[in-house]
């Protein structure tokens, strides 16, 4: 500064992020028959299931959605529909997690093709994300299918009590972190072939899988949580209970194809 002279300011710029919210919707339609011959209170058992269900299509969504109807990551060798059964999710109007180092951004991929090491597989993940490695802890997080992770207990550095003491894998049975990012395992998260997508008649081979991003380069929006309504049709005997929910995901930076705040590890071997 100068005595008596104005210090030149700056005015902050706004990242905006524009969130496009997507609708999935299913119904469960049952008679008055089932329900006055159940033993259960079959409205509430369905609402149950569904509101489950509904949770777990949000993260498969967020981890696998692929506007791509040909070939997608989780339908190699298909083309599937808005209609298709247990697969018209993936088309929700926007692309998951997993889709930006596969497809996206080739470079923050690692195609593994040998077994689990934490060198590996979760550092080279961590170096993927260079600057993005985050400042603060869980920051940054992994997400692995369930062979992976009961895989990673097996690691040398974290399975016996004279590596890591009382945190042992061999004692507790669970990692919480690896080299202080914690690991998330989700059941949303399918066994792979060996290009890292999953082959609709099945994979040749079922390689794990190991994805690490940074969670404040991604933007959640909920315009709707999950809502369940009831359509009543006296003239059938028939009750239809219908669960949705609205949901927009995007990445912070506008540029899929040079972010590099998310990777993904693939073709890893003997998971299973």
């Amino acid at each position: 500064g100068t005595e008596n002279v104005a210090v030149t300011t700056t005015d902050p710029s706004t990242k905006k992020t524009t969130l496009t919210a997507r609708t999935l919707r299913t119904g469960v339609p049952f008679s008055d028959e089932l329900t006055e011959d159940a033993i259960i209170t079959m409205a509430a058992e369905i609402r149950r299931n569904l509101v489950r269900n509904a949770s777990e299509v949000i993260d498969d969504v967020v981890l696998n959605a692929d506007q791509t109807a040909a070939n997608g990551i989780n339908s190699d060798g298909a083309t599937i529909a808005t209609n298709t059964a247990g697969k018209a999710h993936w088309l929700l109007g926007f692309d998951g997690l997993i889709h930006l180092p596969l497809v996206d951004n080739t470079g923050q991929a690692k195609n593994l093709g040998s077994t689990i090491t934490a060198n590996a597989v979760y550092n080279q993940a961590l170096r993927k994300l260079g600057k993005y490695v985050g400042a603060r802890r869980g920051e940054t997080v992994f997400v692995a299918d369930v062979n992976t992770t009961v895989a990673t207990l097996a690691l040398a550095q974290i399975e016996t009590m004279e590596k890591i003491g009382a945190r042992a894998t061999i004692s507790t049975g669970e990692v919480t972190q690896i080299y202080g990012t914690p690991l998330i395992r989700s059941q949303q998260m399918k066994l792979a072939d060996a290009d890292g997508k999953i082959t609709s008649s099945g994979n040749a081979t079922d390689t794990g899988r190991v994805l690490c991003f940074n969670t404040s380069q991604w933007r959640v929006g909920f315009p709707r949580n999950i809502t369940v309504e009831t359509e009543r049709e006296a003239s059938k005997g028939q009750s239809t209970l219908y669960v949705s929910f609205r949901l927009a995901l995007t990445e912070r930076t506008g540029t899929r194809s040079t972010a590099t705040h998310t990777s993904l590890v693939y073709n890893i071997g003997s998971v299973t």
